[in-house]
């Protein structure tokens, strides 16, 4: 299911018909994989409940993908291979940054507990296991309105003859871009991410 609904895109570039929704419903479904892309988010903007490993670079924290909950922790303290340790949330382990989810974002961060002195197996290779839901918590709205205006965008190239779309008459022509439509890119540049961390 794309970011954006049908009935939002359609209502958005005023078809009312039911004539092209197959080939809208494509645009809409390509687009997603074009945020996604642009944004660097393995998961989009939606969510997937996975086992995901993580090399902790710091005894008190470690840094994940986009995380929404915590099903299970496990380290693997002693390099064997084997993730005997299992964490408590709460007890051992905090979701950071702790305003995330208040602020409709996901957790980017493990931390250790201050009520608990444990540490997290600092430079072992893919030393932690975390099963869980990851990804973003809720498509934002943000996102939503990038997509109905990158897909219109995409929609109005089919007709835009040598990548052209308007005229001199109308008050001027515009070149379609092989880049991201320009409102489209700032609007969904709070949401991008320049790397992922899962291995």
């Amino acid at each position: 299911m794309s970011y954006a609904t049908l009935a939002q895109f359609k209502a958005a570039v005023g078809i009312t018909d039911d004539t092209d929704n197959t080939a809208l419903q494509n645009v809409l479904d390509a687009t997603d994989t074009l945020i996604d892309l642009y944004c660097d988010r393995k998961t989009g903007f939606g969510t997937a409940t996975e086992t995901r490993y993580y090399t902790a670079e710091d005894y008190e924290y470690v840094l994940t993908d986009d995380l929404v909950s915590i099903t299970t922790l496990k380290t693997d303290d002693d390099a064997n291979g084997t993730y005997e340790t299992t964490w408590v949330s709460g007890t051992d382990y905090v979701l950071a940054p702790r305003n995330a989810a208040l602020d409709g974002f996901p957790y980017t961060e493990v931390d250790t507990s201050v009520s608990w002195p444990r540490n997290f197996p600092k430079d072992v290779y893919l030393g932690v296991e975390i099963l869980g839901v990851f990804g973003f918590p809720s498509v934002p709205s943000a996102v939503v309105q990038a997509e109905i205006i990158q897909a219109n965008a995409v929609w109005s190239s089919r007709t835009a003859a040598f990548g052209i779309v308007g005229s001199v008459d109308l008050g001027g022509v515009l070149r379609m871009s092989r880049a991201l439509h320009p409102e489209a890119a700032l609007i969904l540049e709070p949401y991008r991410k320049r790397s992922g961390l899962a291995r």
